[in-house]
């Protein structure tokens, strides 16, 4: 009698192809599809290799139905494997630009003309450095001759006498963003023996410290130095800024000042630092040890742990790293001091009696302060917020308080993970154990959420009014009118999705228009969920 060909085998073989196949395709979805398919197939196998093996003068297939086995178990490993790898892989380009994005493959060299640049003028202020050596790098700071021109009288123009016409050092800064095509630098001011002296630049309070931000995958170019203006209209202390037009060349080889010494549009901002004009609190000195003063000034920043760092952890929360004191001049009992601090500080908050007043959070948080932090990080939903470059203060005698602001680049709208696009929904939602999530336990508090709910509504009468907002917006896109069409010749990104892009407009005024659209869809949104108790 002639044998039957098993249909199970031919399906298992013909199942255990297509998830074979999904693994092969590299789309994501269809990885995981290959998963319950390679299990089907596995199954379907095993029931075809049985019954041809009880009833093999009837039926044929067993060797089709060993490769479906051999198929259905390798799509469904590989399926898991390959997806787990996407989702990772997707997360990292969302996080940490890298180079697989269009922008990182721009040249350095052949987005501006080899034009002389003597005559340039601009409305903004212009910074020419002229470094002594070859590149610039993030670890050593590279001398170089500095000459700043303000735009005082409405024009700046390298051809003017500098307002300030001196020395100083730079090296490259930032996280992931040390890897864009267009970087950020940090700018100490130096006399002519390289000993850093403090110097007033473009009307700004005089110090040693500063930074060069360069605005990148913002394509607006506002929204860090939106965010800071919003916390200075607030009553906190944030960076004050300056736009710029920078100019970056080598004494060495480079000759003449030329339009490949181009930088683009950048930011002069104050760098985070204890001072008078800066974070004033408390100097912490050595020998600072006893009762009455070893209790600040403290500046502390949780940041990413690969970093490296002097830091330290909390059974909930960290890294927190040390900025002031700085980690060579701490002491150890101030270092075992300021952890205690924050481990009470959580106690209290997690602890049974947590909103007594006396002996609960509010002994040891501003949170008045903190209030101020929470709102400006929900109206702009900054994915880093209170997560990376998350800065805090313990001044001597006074209690914990978040800030000073600082890295808004993905915020308003322009991320695309963690909802960051979205007008709707919390951010706070996201926070994980270890980050500055203490919203989510403040907010079983009611006494507090009345208080934020307060405080919301006092900041929405002026500071947070959404056509103010927009004002300012425009205010701050007509200063980078000009200058704007000038950094995007050298930097073509307009219309590219660059790292976490959520909304890639084609123009200049579409990402300014977009912006403003966001803010007022945003206040919107939590207007409703305060008003329905929902915080």
């Amino acid at each position: 009698m002639k044998k039957r060909r098993s249909g199970l085998a031919v399906t298992s073989l013909t199942l255990g192809i297509i998830a074979m196949s999904c693994v092969m395709t590299g789309a994501p979805i269809l990885r995981l599809v290959a998963v319950p398919l390679g299990v089907v197939t596995l199954v379907f196998g095993c029931v075809a290799a049985w019954k041809i093996s009880r009833r093999s003068e009837l039926w044929s297939g067993k060797g089709m139905a060993v490769s479906g086995i051999i198929l259905g178990m390798l799509g469904s490993f590989l399926g898991v494997v390959t997806f787990g790898d996407a989702v990772m892989r997707s997360q990292q380009q969302w996080q940490h630009p890298n180079r697989q994005f269009p922008a990182e493959r721009i040249s350095h060299a052949a987005a501006m003309r080899n034009e002389p640049a003597a005559n340039f003028t601009s409305n903004l202020p212009i910074i020419v450095l002229e470094s002594e050596g070859d590149y610039v790098s993030h670890d050593d700071r590279t001398p170089v001759r500095a000459a700043f021109y303000d735009s005082k009288q409405g024009r700046a123009s390298v051809s003017a006498k500098p307002d300030y016409d001196g020395f100083g050092t730079i090296n490259l800064r930032g996280h992931s963003t040390k890897d864009w095509p267009k970087q950020s630098y940090t700018f100490h001011v130096t006399d002519e023996r390289r000993q850093q002296i403090k110097a007033p630049l473009l009307g700004l309070p005089a110090e040693e410290d500063w930074v060069l931000y360069a605005p990148f995958e913002d394509k607006s170019l506002i929204r860090d130095v939106l965010a800071y203006e919003l916390a200075r209209r607030m009553g906190q202390y944030a960076p004050r800024t300056r736009y710029v037009e920078l100019f970056l060349k080598t004494r060495s080889r480079d000759g003449k000042l030329s339009m490949r010494h181009y930088m683009g549009v950048y930011v002069l901002m104050e760098k985070i630092k204890r001072g008078k004009e800066r974070v004033n609190i408390a100097k912490l000195n050595p020998e600072d040890s006893d009762k009455s003063k070893i209790s600040g000034g403290y500046i502390v920043k949780r940041d990413h742990s690969e970093g490296g760092g002097s830091h330290f952890r909390t059974e909930r929360g960290g890294p927190f790293f040390y900025v002031y004191p700085k980690p060579r001049e701490i002491t150890q009992a101030q270092r075992a001091w300021i952890k205690r601090y924050f481990e009470a500080f959580e106690d209290a908050l997690y602890g049974e009696d947590f909103a007594d007043p006396r002996t609960g959070y509010a002994a040891y948080l501003d949170v008045d302060g903190f209030l101020d932090s929470h709102w400006l990080i929900e109206l702009s939903k900054n994915v880093d917020g209170f997560r990376y470059s998350a800065y805090m203060t313990k001044d001597r005698g006074k209690k914990l308080k978040p800030g000073p602001a600082w890295d808004w680049n993905r915020a308003w709208g322009n991320a695309n993970y963690y909802g960051g696009g979205s007008t709707k929904g919390w951010y706070w939602t996201v926070l994980r154990r270890n980050e500055i999530s203490w919203h989510q336990r403040l907010r079983q508090d009611p006494a507090y959420v009345q208080r934020a709910a307060a405080r919301w509504r006092e900041l929405r009468k002026n500071v947070f009014d959404s056509k103010n907002i927009a004002a300012l917006i425009d205010e701050l896109a007509a200063q980078l009118e000009e200058p704007q069409k000038r950094n995007f010749q050298r930097w073509p990104i307009l219309g590219e999705q660059v790292a976490s892009n959520y909304y890639v407009g084609q123009s200049y005024r579409e990402e300014v228009d977009w912006l403003k659209k966001w803010v007022e869809g945003r206040v919107r949104w939590i207007d409703g969920q305060v008003e329905a108790g929902k915080l």
